[in-house]
């Protein structure tokens, strides 16, 4: 007869691990009463599946899931990544992993901190940072190393064992920084390949005979690694080749010490994610801000939501065809009552405009009268609406304008006495709800004939004991277990 699996000795599992058939192997890396030191040979089979088997094994000791991350092959690394069981320490290993389908599996599977992805950004930016934490990412993945051995300040000794790193591209970082001289980055300088070019941009010194040609090169990584310089000098801006590729354009769009040149042409750039960038410029003259005005919706978009926008500009852009234009405008801290009432010409705007405190009288009593429900309800809520307005959707046909009345914190009190007797119960707790709510009302209420509008007045802060002590006989079980709480405190 078969032996069941969970009957299986140590030695039957020592015999399946050692066995010549992979699928035994397997077998032995999923039973559930395999001993610690089996799964641990079995982590450094030569076959993919056993290896790949412990990695999915929902109950993988963490000793395995810590060797399995460092595994050789993508797809190992990946089944980690995606275990339930892996801890903050895995996590940050596989977050920074030289192969970049491991990495989207493990933020896929855990979302990274931003101070995390912050710190790794840094360092790839060759700022500033402490030493704990260039020591902290030198152990982590490829990427971190990568990022560590290229860092200027990046200790000698540490290059030295990057030397010998398991990953490539962390030993062409290491061995190109360690011992070179002056002339070898100027012979990188003009190497064909644009990675040796980029070494040169990094450390090369910037009174250096070659950063003239690094600044007139047509690769991207190149331009970038000079731009990303935090002591990239203003007076070099002109140097830059005049048409640069895309991803630099973007950055330069974003250097306030640019140089004029290179602006006037950014703002006519064919990128219309470059003009965006422009428009978010802490400093545009009146000339620039014009020339982007006219440009497309998405510049316009960045334009209306600055603070120095030109009352002229939201004036305009408040009736035009784009809605998401005409919102960011209406809600310009810089917008006036003028702008607002000019505005109400088009309907589309009428829901915006009637919730604005700004809006003039005139134009709210007009909205009043709007065959669109939210409309009127934006202005039954609106502060600045009138008192002879508001008595006005206190009648309204709709419930929904009656109970953004109630719910109106300059609402006045022969309104709320009104409301309080509205024939849907919504409106009626719309009243209760306030927190303002008189204690008359709330005792009145408290014996209204909808459940709900007496479950609101036993959660109200105002109710008195009193009050409380009537709602908690009420017939309502979830009324009555209320107000029992809060007489008791609670």
């Amino acid at each position: 007869m078969k032996r069941r699996r969970a009957d299986l000795s140590v030695d039957d599992l020592q015999a399946l691990a050692r066995s010549a058939c992979e699928g035994l192997r397997v077998k032995a890396a999923l039973h559930q009463h395999a001993p610690l030191a089996i799964l641990l040979s079995l982590a450094t089979d030569q076959s993919l599946g056993v290896r790949r088997a412990l990695a999915r094994r929902m109950d993988s000791p963490r000793e395995i899931l810590a060797q399995l991350a460092r595994d050789p092959t993508r797809a190992v690394r990946c089944a980690v990544a995606a275990h339930p069981g892996c801890d903050e320490l895995l996590r940050r290993l596989l977050w920074t992993d030289s192969d970049g389908n491991v990495r989207a599996v493990a933020k896929h599977a855990a979302a990274m901190p931003p101070h995390f992805g912050e710190n790794i950004a840094r360092i790839v930016r060759n700022e500033p940072v402490p030493a704990s934490l260039l020591a902290e990412f030198a152990e982590l993945g490829g990427q971190a190393r990568r990022a560590v051995a290229s860092h200027r300040e990046c200790p000698r000794d540490w290059l030295e064992r990057f030397r010998h790193d398991a990953d490539p591209a962390v030993r062409l970082v290491a061995e190109t920084r360690i011992g070179l001289s002056l002339d070898a980055l100027r012979a990188f300088a003009r190497r064909a390949s644009p990675s040796y070019r980029v070494i040169a941009a990094t450390s090369l010194p910037w009174n250096d005979a070659m950063m003239p040609t690094l600044l007139a090169d047509r690769h991207e990584q190149v331009l970038l690694a000079l731009l990303r310089r935090p002591d990239f000098p203003a007076a070099f801006y002109a140097q830059i080749t005049d048409n640069p590729p895309p991803a630099v354009r973007l950055l330069l769009a974003t250097q306030e010490a640019l140089d004029a040149a290179h602006l006037q042409r950014l703002l006519r750039d064919p990128l219309a994610d470059v003009r965006q960038r422009v428009a978010r410029r802490r400093a545009l003259s009146a000339e620039q801000f014009e020339a982007l005005a006219n440009d497309d919706d998405k510049v316009k978009l960045e334009l209306a939501k600055r603070a120095d926008c030109p009352e002229a500009w939201l004036r305009q852009w408040s009736r035009a065809p784009s809605e998401w234009l005409r919102r960011v405008v209406l809600a310009h801290p810089s917008v006036t009552p003028d702008i607002l009432a000019a505005a109400s010409a088009l309907p589309d705007n009428h829901r915006e405009i009637a919730k604005h405190p700004l809006t003039p009288e005139q134009v709210l009593a007009r909205l009043a009268d709007s065959p669109d429900v939210f409309v009127r309800g934006a202005v039954a809520h609106n502060p600045s609406t009138p008192e002879r307005v508001l008595s006005q959707l206190a009648r309204d046909a709709d419930s929904f304008a009656r109970l953004s009345v109630a719910s109106n914190k300059t609402c006045p009190l022969p309104l709320l006495l009104d409301l309080e007797h509205d024939p849907y119960f919504v409106v009626r707790r719309h009243v209760v709800w306030r927190a303002d709510c008189p204690l008359d009302i709330l005792k009145r209420r408290a014996t209204d004939e909808n459940e709900h509008v007496r479950y609101a007045v036993a959660n109200h802060p105002q109710a008195t004991a009193a009050v409380l002590s009537g709602l908690a006989c009420d017939e309502e079980l979830f009324v009555r277990a209320r107000a029992k709480e809060r007489l008791g405190g609670s």
